[in-house]
């Protein structure tokens, strides 16, 4: 069976929403004969995934051709090797439908680069991952909207005249002034689409009507543009928006470089700013490491205490998190040409910001533990909401974070060491042995209660084991709603105490 006829039956094409291929070859082909009356046509394959447009103003850049997304028909029943030399194929998703996607399995990506699969059907689809199509914001978007709590606004349009949306979330029968800030975008780069799975479990578990999720649309208000590049997503683009750029890296430019884009959420940010100093910033990617991450901003290009914030907040999201180690944060100095950095022009320590990076593979550089799914994604979501909270000390009505009382006894001190990695504004260290501390409680509910204490050390790049955590060390029962006097010992000179953490466990 001559290959020509074979790529006359085999048709590859990305002519619909995000669908990305520059070329499709079939290099060779054979046919083993499995009996009498039943054989097999095996056909090795190229695929070249296509590079974004080159960038028009940093020309120095080469292009990426990380996504890939392609429907290849006629392949029922055919051995199919197929590589993608010029983009990751690290067990990547193929469907049947275009709606249901799965991870191949390991067998199906032993040699590196290449798919090697039997189809059972005619059409199947390939992605780099499970994609997450302008589409399906729209849709979420306009479902998000019902919500009581969630305001929706278009603040503007791409550069190919495509909604930029962003969702206001609180409630609002609570005082807004009164209220923490916390700025969240995505989608700068089209092909991190596991970003914005993780950012809509985050949204759909802000929505929920669990007593924490109220307490934060009470205590809160959430901005969240879930797409800042829907052109890059729509067109296939790996890294740049439709005519090349990377916004990512396009915030310090003079206006007649700045793309349309940045100059909607530069806008939209200083609205936001003229109201409110916004408490949290976090920017959302996807990074090709197999480990989850913050970008945190060094102590020289910012300050020690900013530093120290980053560092919290960062550890707060590995607390009691399997997705997540210490030593897979990163760090870099403060950019302008990120939004951290413009951000940092204007706000300095008053805005904490950080971008966060969720794998497409699997986490902890572990290939035999878990592998990223939606599931998991939103698992993740649940741990990045609780780094919210403990980090701005709220009352979740099921997790509620109580900071150090004022101390006025004789060998309590309250300190403020950037040195140290504390929550809240500062900590409490003692200069004799057996001090005694007593915490109050806002009322809490009637149930059994789990009692944590922030375990604070030294604020490093890599803590230390059992530092910059919340230890378990007490359950109580508390049988009608109520304030709690807590009391906790220090028992030796030296010894520190920070805030404590009460997590409802049932009525």
């Amino acid at each position: 069976m001559g290959s020509s006829f074979l790529f006359a039956q085999i048709k590859v094409s990305a002519q619909f929403e995000g669908g990305n291929i520059q070329d499709f070859k079939i290099k060779d082909t054979s046919t083993i004969k499995l009996s009498d009356k039943d054989s097999i046509v095996i056909l090795s394959a190229q695929i070249l995934s296509r590079p974004d447009p080159r960038n028009p103003i940093d020309t120095s850049l080469s292009s990426s051709a990380r996504w890939y997304y392609f429907k290849m028909t006629g392949v029922k029943g055919k051995q199919m090797f197929i590589k993608v030399p010029n983009s990751e194929v690290i067990r990547p998703f193929y469907s049947y439908d275009n709606k249901v996607f799965q991870r191949l399995e390991k067998s199906e990506n032993v040699i590196k680069g290449t798919i090697n699969k039997i189809f059972t059907k005619d059409t199947v689809y390939f992605s780099h991952f499970i994609p997450y199509l302008y589409s399906r914001v729209v849709e979420k978007v306009s479902q998000w909207s019902q919500h009581p709590d969630v305001k929706k606004e278009v603040i503007g349009k791409s550069s190919q005249g495509r909604e930029i949306y962003m969702l206001t979330i609180t409630s609002n029968n609570i005082n807004k002034e009164s209220k923490k800030v916390i700025w969240i975008h995505g989608r700068s780069h089209p092909s991190e689409s596991p970003a914005s799975w993780h950012l809509e479990g985050m949204i759909e578990q802000l929505l929920n009507n669990s007593e924490y999720s109220k307490a934060l649309r009470e205590n809160c208000i959430f901005y969240i543009v879930p797409f800042i590049n829907p052109d890059g997503v729509y067109g296939g683009n790996s890294r740049s928006i439709a005519n090349g750029v990377n916004i990512e890296i396009n915030w310090d430019r003079p206006d007649s470089l700045t793309m349309p884009e940045v100059k909607v959420l530069k806008k939209t940010l200083d609205n936001v700013l003229s109201k409110n100093n916004i408490d949290v910033f976090l920017n959302m990617h996807s990074q090709i490491a197999n480990s989850v991450t913050y970008w945190i901003h060094d102590a020289k290009s910012t300050t020690p205490d900013f530093f120290r914030k980053q560092v919290l907040f960062s550890n707060l999201t590995i607390n009691g998190n399997p997705y997540y180690k210490s030593e897979h944060q990163s760090f870099s100095a403060i950019a302008p040409r990120y939004a951290e950095g413009w951000i940092w022009n204007r706000a300095g320590e008053k805005t904490m910001a950080l971008t966060f990076e969720t794998p497409y593979t699997y986490f902890n550089e572990n290939p035999n533990g878990e592998w990223v799914s939606i599931e998991n994604l939103n698992e993740l979501a649940k741990h990045s909401l609780y780094a919210i909270s403990d980090y701005l000390l709220l009352n979740g009505q099921e997790r509620v974070v109580v900071d150090n009382p004022v101390v006025n006894k004789k060998g309590l001190d309250l300190n403020n060491d950037s040195r140290i990695l504390f929550i809240g504004d500062n900590y409490i260290q003692c200069s004799k042995d057996n001090a005694k501390i007593t915490y109050q409680t806002p009322v809490l509910k009637q149930g059994k209660y789990e009692v944590y204490k922030w375990k604070a050390g030294e604020c490093k790049e890599v803590s230390k084991n059992g530092e910059n955590i919340w230890l378990k060390f007490d359950e109580i029962n508390i049988k009608r709603d109520k304030k709690v006097k807590y009391r906790l010992k220090l028992e030796n000179s030296g010894d520190k105490a920070d805030a404590l953490l009460f997590v409802r466990k049932s009525n």
